[in-house]
C-alpha cells in the first residue's frame, strides 16, 4: 500500500507546483493585452510542435515495423 500513497503524494506535489507556476504566468500575461496574445500563441505553438514530434515518432515506428 505504500506505492499508491507515494504516487498520490508525487502527483499532488507536481499538480501544486504546476498550479503555482500557472498562476504566476497568467498574472504576468494578463497585465498587458499584447503579452496575453503572445503568451497564448507561444503556448499553442509549443503544443503543436510537441504533438507533431510525438506523432512523427509514432509514424516512424509504424513504418519501421511494417
Amino acid at each position: 500500500m505504500i506505492f499508491p500513497a507515494l504516487f498520490a503524494a508525487g502527483m499532488m506535489l507536481v499538480d501544486t507546483t504546476d498550479s503555482v507556476l500557472m498562476v504566476g504566468a497568467y498574472g504576468w500575461a494578463f497585465l498587458n493585452p499584447i503579452r496575453k496574445i503572445w503568451y497564448n500563441l507561444t503556448i499553442t505553438a509549443i503544443s503543436v510542435v510537441v504533438a507533431l514530434l510525438i506523432g512523427g515518432i509514432e509514424a516512424l515506428g509504424l513504418l519501421a515495423s511494417a
